[in-house]
């Protein structure tokens, strides 16, 4: 008799909300990285970061003006894709008009989401959009790539090899998989179609919180190839130069990183970004203190290029984006020295 695969339970009518919930969130969670929480540093150690919450809210300040209303309605059309965009809009708007601040206008968007979550969201919006940013990652990644399309051992932050199978499509992964994702490595539904496969990437770690990995975690030089399509950006200030010495202890020699991380340059850009960051936490119902407690370290990628250098990474000449993406969320290909 031949073996039947082993099924996942199909999903109670009480699962299946969170089910979608999971899948929105790795829907575009890769966009911004969120789930890290605030750790609030006591000196800041690079005067290039910005946490996108000074000086005014980030509703108030996007929405006071039209030109950086109508560039965040891209984000809402083209990355955080699972609700009608003009409907989103207006409801953002209209929670800025009745109380500007902050808290107010998220508890708002947490009352009246409800009233526009599209008919059959989850196959509308969250799925495509999920299938749209693996395949945006893994044409991206091979483009930086190269001719280099063979790598022995590969490590994933982030997530729990959502990005394997379409990275495997364009170039050859063997030996072990490592991966580090912000909640447990399960087999539920949600993280099935996460990482599009029944069976686990490999070895899974809970997510460290960029702490340094020990040689009994990942031996030194097992890694050929690493993504961190999160970026750095929700990395205590303190913890960077510590992580990334443990990147560069696992990594091969001419071993390779894929990391996407936003361009902030400005104050003012920094309100954009970060109200990426709260519609994101806002859209998959995670409560306020949550987004108001979560950190964010902004800062350009002339200081990320610097930061990398001074870890032993040298940079490639290419700086990819995502078509319609106005948070600047910037692909690059750094190198083991």
């Amino acid at each position: 008799m031949q073996a039947e695969l082993a099924r996942p339970p199909r999903p109670s009518t009480l699962d299946r909300r969170q089910v979608s919930l999971g899948l929105l969130a790795s829907a575009v969670g890769a966009f911004l990285g969120a789930g890290c929480r605030s750790q609030t540093p006591s000196v800041a150690l690079d005067p290039s970061s910005f946490d996108g919450k000074r000086d005014c809210g980030n509703f108030a300040f996007i929405y006071a003006n039209e030109e950086r209303r109508t560039s965040f309605r891209l984000f809402l059309a083209n990355v955080f894709h699972l609700f009608p965009e003009n409907e989103f809009d207006a409801l953002i708007a209209s929670a800025v008009q009745r109380d500007p601040r902050d808290p107010a206008v998220y508890a708002a968007i947490e009352r009246d989401l409800p009233t526009i979550a599209p008919t059959l969201g989850l196959v509308r919006y969250a799925l495509p959009t999920l299938q749209k940013q693996k395949r945006e990652m893994a044409e991206q990644s091979a483009t930086l790539l190269g001719d280099a399309r063979s790598f022995q051992g590969y490590l994933e932050l982030g997530s729990h090899g959502r990005y394997l199978d379409a990275l495997r499509g364009k170039v050859n992964i063997e030996g072990p998989v490592f991966t580090s994702g912000f909640k447990p490595d399960t087999s539920s539904p949600a993280d099935i179609v996460d990482r599009g496969s029944l069976a686990h990437a490999g070895k899974a770690f809970a997510w460290s919180d960029y702490a340094p990995f020990s040689e009994a975690d990942i031996p030194s030089g097992s890694v050929q190839l690493a993504s961190i399509f999160i970026g750095l950006h929700h990395a205590a200030f303190e913890a960077r130069k510590p992580f990334l010495a443990s990147l560069h202890r696992v990594l091969a020699p001419g071993g390779r990183i894929l990391l996407r991380d936003h361009d902030v340059t400005t104050v003012d850009f920094a309100h954009l970004v970060g109200l990426a960051h709260d519609v994101f936490n806002v859209g998959t119902e995670e409560p306020w203190r949550t987004n108001e407690e979560e950190r964010r370290n902004f800062y350009s990628l002339d200081f990320l290029v610097s930061m990398m250098a001074e870890a032993g990474f040298r940079v490639g000449p290419e700086r990819l984006l995502q078509e319609g993406d106005p948070t600047k969320n910037t692909l690059m290909l750094f190198t083991k020295a």
